[in-house]
């Protein structure tokens, strides 16, 4: 489809041709297994049975797909405008960008665009994804000097005029259950994050993804937090006022997936999926996000990421903390192509 075609939503079905790997007939038989039962319940761990609470609502998780946004090393920025205009209005169930934006922000939001540096140059979607993202904001009604743009290369904030972050780190240590470390002083700079972290594995954590880009990319030193495969850190750090209580939502750049050897990636293990993926609901979009890998590892014939009795230690403390749902009959998952 051209970059000038509209989005084309495709119902109960999981998009995203992977375009060096699969056919779209096999990508789409792939992909709707991913919403079967069993999928979640080895992203969680099955040592015990997660349960949902009380009168909850299923959380809610979108993804949008195309087969021809990544071209070899190019990303189609136009394709890419419509796969991100298309997620926000399917998010927030508005008719426009601009309405959809509103939704999630208010109008004097000073809004963190939280990026992840780790891998930007093998990767290289952050960008192409950055800047449609700030235009998309700036199409919108925010101004340059509302946006900040947290570990996005150094030529985006100078293309765009956005705000620089604030350098460094608080003076005094804030404390969790789990321990105590110095926030970023970004979060007293900006008033709202919209996450946007890579889809990868990680050789500790078995994933990072959206809960990991907060925890671990907020702190002055993250290498502290990584035994017991982050846990209960990543939760306990996420769980903090100055990050929950400014994070409006979570976009996944699953443009391009390190499906091994991460979180420090090369070329050979990293596949082109042309998704995003985005949910208020952080953990949610790791368990799918999970399964993923694991999907695409199958193909390759590795070995998964967990065997069916482990757990990712950090999403199923997640879970039990609050933060978001990681059990299969709590989230329901919505899925178009562009």
């Amino acid at each position: 489809m051209g970059d000038d075609a509209k989005p084309t939503h495709v119902p109960q079905t999981c998009g995203g041709a992977a375009s060096q790997a699969l056919s779209r007939r096999e990508f789409l038989g792939a992909a709707t297994a991913l919403a079967g039962g069993p999928w979640l319940a080895r992203a969680v761990g099955e040592e015990a049975a997660l349960t949902l609470p009380p009168n909850h609502e299923p959380s809610h998780v979108f993804q949008v797909v195309s087969a021809d946004v990544v071209r070899r090393t190019t990303i189609r920025r136009a394709t890419l405008k419509d796969m991100l205009t298309s997620l926000l209005m399917d998010v927030t169930r508005r008719p426009s960008v601009g309405e959809a934006w509103g939704a999630v922000l208010k109008p004097d939001d000073v809004v963190g665009l939280k990026f992840n540096r780790s891998g930007q140059s093998e990767i290289g979607t952050t960008p192409a994804l950055a800047g449609v993202l700030i235009e998309s904001l700036l199409q919108a009604g925010w101004r340059a000097d509302q946006i900040v743009c947290i570990e996005a290369p150094p030529e985006t904030a100078t293309q765009y005029s956005t705000s620089p972050p604030e350098q460094g780190y608080a003076d005094q240590p804030v404390s969790f259950p789990s321990g105590s470390d110095h926030l970023a002083k970004v979060l007293d700079q900006v008033t709202a994050i919209i996450n946007v972290p890579y889809l990868k594995t990680h050789n500790i954590a078995l994933m990072t993804c959206a809960l990991k880009n907060l925890s671990h990319g907020l702190i002055q030193h993250p290498a502290r937090f990584h035994r017991n495969g982050c846990s209960p850190f990543v939760a306990d750090i996420v769980a903090l006022p100055a990050i929950r209580g400014k994070l409006r939502l979570s976009i996944v750049d699953g443009l391009r997936v390190v499906y091994a050897g991460g979180p420090v990636p090369i070329e050979e293990t990293i596949e082109d999926t042309g998704a995003l993926l985005a949910s208020v609901d952080p953990v949610a979009l790791d368990a799918l996000g999970f399964e993923m890998l694991n999907e695409i590892r199958r193909r390759r014939k590795l070995p998964a990421l967990a065997s069916a009795a482990a757990e990712v230690r950090y999403l199923r403390a997640a879970h039990l903390a609050g933060l978001g749902i990681a059990v299969p009959h709590g989230i329901e998952v919505h899925r178009a192509a562009v």
